[in-house]
């Protein structure tokens, strides 16, 4: 089992990466654009402040999978019974 949540956790590490270059792509190929046909600048400060965004949310993701890979077997149970309890438990008729 662990060696199916490292390779999940390798795939999802690779998303990450192709977010976070994809972001810096599109944004510098948009600076390009917009200084070229509209001689202005782009606002650099907010792209990077996304990209810090995204790497933290990266870290955050390995850091919880890391807790999830060690305790795999009773986080899924809670989750299991949380899921079904939610789902099961007495909708509320508005009239």
């Amino acid at each position: 089992m662990y060696t199916i949540l490292s390779g999940i956790q390798g795939l999802v590490n690779l998303l990450f990466l192709a977010v976070v270059l994809g972001t810096l792509g599109i944004s510098w190929l948009y600076a390009y654009r917009l200084r070229d046909r509209h001689n202005a600048d782009f606002p650099w400060g907010k792209a990077l402040a996304i990209v810090g965004f995204e790497i933290l949310i990266w870290i955050a993701f390995n850091f919880f999978f890391e807790i999830f890979k060690a305790n795999w077997l009773w986080i899924t149970i809670v989750g299991v019974v949380v899921i079904f309890i939610i789902l099961k438990r007495k909708k509320r008729k508005y009239v």
